[in-house]
């Protein structure tokens, strides 16, 4: 012990005295016949307990009558008797009255901790951070909040790393986990109030197994370092239809929570009729920013979803063949083993094959690609059985039918790798958009023609015309803001899709160019005066497939010098006129080029324009970022949790997002799961691989 601890001001040098316990010494006379002198004494008994750390032994009137020691506390008037053999009760009023902020010195062995910097510190067990950490980690990896006081979890941490782990229940996680919530969206708020830049926002409606809807609201940002953030900052239950005034006020609510309601660049939803009318609303309280020339997008990747539905209605038939070929094998196990042991004597790997969902046109794409290297070998297995059992030959599966699904799932894996790339978290959508439609628009007119997939593209392209014959003006925006495309490349990209699918985007050229000055006229007004200083040079990252079609487009002469003249024509907008007539070179940057930064860098020589770019690259063109939050609370809202409030969900959910979004993981763009689901099904690769699907 420390004989100079603060709580001991006279020391602990007591402690090594020795003190008389038994009592006052016998008295007699003496030389002069007065005075008391002792005549007998006990042996002396040493105070080694950690508790007269914690109270004094003084002289005092015994109950009898007596003078003796007792043991007085150091923080209330109590003392006890030092007499009854032990120190039990005198550690027990030590343990329930003394102050919390009295430490009482740990005096066991002491363990090192290192820092990540290198550092070494003691270690010491601090039960509220462990509480924090425990509730952090739940809502991390959905676990149930009765997570912390499963008896085998407390033995497990007790046992192999910290035995001082003390039980968390349900109520005090449940608790953490509010506070931590309320903790971290203050924070949040005060980001958001501090930014410099619009915020992008995305929204959906989810039902959840408890017969309960959810809407969340998602944020896009750039942060000061120039990334782009991605934060939930709403999970709100629906309890009324969705109708328009209620998804206004359901949104709303949630922007009136971060008080961001003057910050609102654009809003994405999917193409319900109620998110439409919704807008109307939104205008009315003159939210949208920009003049509102951003505020509503329909999102992308669900009108490729249509585009998509629509041509597999007209091979349906083949595909559905496949379908049910590949589920009556997995139907039960005596028939898959059969089909294993033919699999082998082909030379091919045993393995089950998942069916789709015909609400995820994905799902179809996935299952027939994983199919078609097993096509003759669950042809032939499934003819024999159909054939064995009487079947008429007419559903047997033909070549024609694996020459579909062979062509159908090359068309498809350009709508697909559009889908996850539209489907982006951390880098810009917006300037990604046009390329797909350009690559999309591409192979409709390449199988037009084919004579098995013929329907199939014409549903398909009407489809994509009546979303897309009209360029809608953030997808023009976010090429024009690209130094390497400009207006003139635009020019270009629209006129190589309007050949390929008949459209006439010539008229279209002069309305963006117009509203992209109105625009730039907008922000010329609020960050005119506004100047920065040079950033280091920017990173470079791959080009777009598209970019061969810019290519060509360097070589017409012609073509770049009527872009010019148009553009000289521009009366208003230096700067952007100054961006505009720049040498438009398609090889400058190509490798590894990132667009904000970019902007970040050369903010100082266009200051009005790096501000409009920026916001423009930061809103999204679908709503997956939302959608994914959709995925987590169907781990959370389980059959065996649903009943967990509403408020809790919004909680478990909004610290997971931001949590992930710290550590920058909400990369996402699409379900691994459920690729794996159509993927990992070989036979050998675990027993978890070997059940059959449902």
């Amino acid at each position: 012990m420390d004989p100079t601890h603060p709580y001991f001001p006279d020391g602990l040098n007591m402690l090594n005295d020795d003190f008389d316990l038994s009592g006052p010494a016998e008295t007699g006379a003496g030389p002069s016949g007065s005075g008391a002198t002792p005549t007998s004494r006990t042996k002396s008994k040493r105070l080694t307990s950690d508790v007269w750390q914690c109270f004094d032994v003084v002289e005092m009137t015994l109950p009898d009558g007596t003078i003796g020691p007792r043991a007085k506390c150091k923080f209330c008037p109590k003392n006890y008797t030092t007499t009854k053999g032990g120190t039990g009760h005198l550690r027990r009023h030590m343990q329930k009255y003394m102050p919390k902020h009295v430490h009482v010195p740990n005096t066991t062995q002491t363990q090192l901790q290192r820092h990540p910097d290198g550092s070494v510190t003691t270690w010491h067990y601090d039960a509220a951070h462990a509480r924090e950490c425990l509730a952090r980690y739940i809502a991390q990896t959905d676990q149930p909040i009765n997570f912390g006081d499963c008896v085998f979890f407390q033995e497990f941490i007790t046992s192999a790393f910290c035995p001082q782990m003390q039980i968390v229940s349900r109520t005090t996680t449940r608790n953490d986990l509010i506070k931590m919530f309320k903790t971290q969206r203050d924070d949040l708020t005060v980001e958001l109030q501090h930014l410099t830049v619009s915020i992008a926002l995305t929204s959906d409606i989810w039902n959840a197994c408890s017969k309960q809807d959810y809407l969340c609201v998602t944020g896009h940002y750039l942060d000061s370092e120039c990334r782009i953030q991605k934060k939930i900052l709403g999970f709100r239950p629906m309890d009324f239809a969705h109708t328009a005034d209620n998804i206004f006020a359901v949104i709303l609510s949630v922007l009136e929570t971060y008080d961001i309601t003057h910050r609102i660049l654009s809003i994405t939803l999917d193409n319900a009729s109620a998110n439409t009318k919704s807008i109307a609303l939104f205008t009315e309280r003159n939210i949208p920013q920009a003049g509102g020339y951003f505020f509503h997008q329909r999102c992308a990747c669900h009108i490729i979803n249509l585009v998509v539905q629509s041509g597999l209605k007209k091979v349906s038939n083949r595909i559905e063949r496949i379908r049910d070929a590949i589920s009556w094998i997995g139907s039960s196990n005596p028939r898959f083993q059969e089909f294993g042991r033919h699999c082998t004597l082909n030379g091919l790997r045993p393995r089950r094959f998942q069916t789709n969902m015909p609400v995820r046109w994905n799902s179809t794409y996935l299952m027939l690609k994983n199919c078609l290297e097993y096509d003759t070998t669950i042809s032939g297995f499934y003819n024999m059985k159909l054939a064995e059992s009487g079947c008429p030959p007419a559903q047997s599966l033909t070549p024609d039918d694996w020459y579909v699904a062979k062509i159908f799932v090359e068309f498809l894996q350009v709508f697909y790798n559009a889908t996850v790339t539209l489907s982006g978290v951390y880098y810009p959508t917006s300037s990604q958009a046009i390329h797909q439609i350009v690559e999309m628009s591409d192979m409709l007119n390449t199988y037009r023609e084919d004579d098995l997939l013929g329907d199939a593209v014409v549903a398909m392209e009407t489809k994509f015309k009546k979303y897309w014959s009209e360029m809608p003006f953030l997808y023009a925006l976010g090429v024009i803001v690209d130094p390497r495309i400009k207006l003139a490349g635009l020019e270009y990209l629209l006129e190589f899709t309007g050949n390929k699918l008949s459209i006439d985007y010539f008229e279209q050229i002069t309305g963006i160019r117009n509203k992209l000055f109105e625009v730039f006229s907008i922000y010329e007004r609020r960050f005119g005066g506004i100047h920065t200083e040079p950033s280091p040079e920017p990173d470079r990252q791959p080009l777009p497939t598209s970019w061969s079609i810019l290519k060509r487009r360097k070589k017409d002469k012609s073509a770049s010098s009527s872009s010019s003249t148009t553009l000289s024509a521009a009366s208003s907008g230096a700067e952007l006129n100054r961006f505009l007539e720049a040498q438009f070179e398609a090889d400058e940057n190509t490798e590894n080029f990132d667009l904000l930064l970019w902007w970040k860098t050369y903010s100082y020589r266009y200051p009005v324009l790096s501000h409009l770019a920026r916001d423009i690259l930061v809103i999204p063109v679908s709503t997956v970022s939302s959608e994914q939050a959709f995925s987590t609370s169907g781990r959370i809202i389980e059959p065996r949790r649903n009943c967990l409030t509403p408020e809790m969900v919004e909680v478990l959910i909004c610290i997971r997002d931001w949590e992930h979004a710290r550590k920058r993981m909400q990369n996402e763009t699409v379900d691994e799961q459920f690729i794996q689901n159509f993927s990992n099904l070989y036979v050998d690769e675990g027993s978890g691989n070997n059940q059959v699907p449902n």
